[in-house]
């Protein structure tokens, strides 16, 4: 049976919609069926403005009896966003209020975040296997949920996942991050070896699982300069990590050297880099993939990509968006789910 794979429309006042619309032309529907979620009206002004061509197969519901396998499913989730709305702002959407285009808005947020609920829970209850989502905008989804925090948190809290992390994938590099958006002088108290040890082990299941690399090699960053020569979180608390990875099986080396170990996982010499903090780990990613590169998101009971980059209000329905990095996460996820 083909697995299932939804494409969440994102911010519609970004460059989702058109990167979504430029990534359909490259697919080709014989390992998946693939659903897109969205706001009609919103990809139909994306079809017209940008001349992208969008004829999808219309189904009521997320049913697999509803889905055609040959062809792009859309679901239209425009009730569902205007009943967030007056849920969340105490009133109806005013008539005639269209979506804004590059810039942050009370509809736009109803939009975005109802396309990831939907696509959400539908994966929760195993009734998709897969979820692309376009960029959202936090600061606007903030309008609804404050307490919103980015897509990987929101969908591990849905999946009732308490061990996640998350992964960006490019065809030289693969980096986990054990800390995500801390100031940087509060990473040192937050390293826990335990929460380590969670990210190396699930690196590892998803490049044997997912990827089918047999024995991936697993470097894990130093957090200090020379791998401890300056502090001594990588003997008290990154190496006792890498030797209960160790003890379970895990090819993991470390704690190697942060000007050493992105090199050699470039030169192919490691599998996959942990690393200790965000700009450690996401300033040599997108030194190599600032284009191209893929957000993963590990300890979900489904699979979930996206590009590794925002919404871009800036360029916004200019015919300027590349979809590169849309394609490989579409890419990444049939291929995960098909080999």
């Amino acid at each position: 049976m083909k697995p299932i794979i939804a494409i969440t429309m994102g911010d519609p006042g970004g460059i989702g919609p058109e990167i979504i619309l430029k990534s359909l032309r490259e697919l080709s529907l014989d390992e998946a069926i693939y659903m897109v979620i969205g706001s009609e009206e919103v990809f139909r002004f994306a079809s017209e403005h940008l001349n992208l061509t969008f004829r999808p197969h219309r189904i009521p519901t997320l049913e697999r009896s509803f889905l055609n396998e040959g062809e792009i499913n859309f679901l239209d989730i425009t009730r569902e966003a205007e009943a967030l709305y007056e849920k969340s702002f105490g009133k109806p959407k005013p008539k005639g209020e269209v979506f804004s285009v590059g810039q942050v808005s009370k509809w736009n947020a109803a939009l975005a975040f109802s396309t990831l609920k939907v696509a959400a829970y539908q994966a929760a209850c195993e009734l998709i296997q897969g979820v692309v989502t376009a960029p959202i905008h936090k600061g606007a989804v903030q309008l609804i949920d404050p307490k919103f925090y980015g897509h990987t948190e929101y969908l591990a809290k849905i999946a009732r996942v308490k061990e996640f992390a998350m992964m960006f994938v490019s065809d030289r590099l693969r980096v986990t991050l054990v800390t995500i958006h801390l100031p940087l002088k509060k990473v040192p108290r937050a390293l826990k070896t335990d929460e380590i040890l969670t990210k190396i082990l699930l690196t590892n299941e998803f490049l044997k699982r997912r990827l089918k690399i047999d024995s991936p090699k697993i470097g894990v960053a130093a957090l200090n300069p020379h791998g401890s020569e300056f502090g001594t979180e990588d003997e008290e608390i990154i190496l006792p990590a890498v030797k209960l990875a160790q003890r379970k099986g895990v090819n993991a080396q470390g704690p190697l050297s942060g000007d050493q170990i992105f090199y050699d996982a470039y030169e192919r010499r490691l599998d996959a880099v942990v690393a200790m903090y965000h700009d450690q780990g996401l300033a040599p990613f997108k030194m190599i993939a600032f284009r191209e590169g893929v957000n993963v998101t590990l300890g979900l009971p489904f699979l979930r990509t996206s590009p590794d980059h925002g919404t871009a209000f800036d360029i916004a329905y200019q015919n300027k968006a590349f979809p590169t990095a849309f394609i490989n996460s579409i890419r990444l996820i049939e291929k995960a789910l098909t080999d």
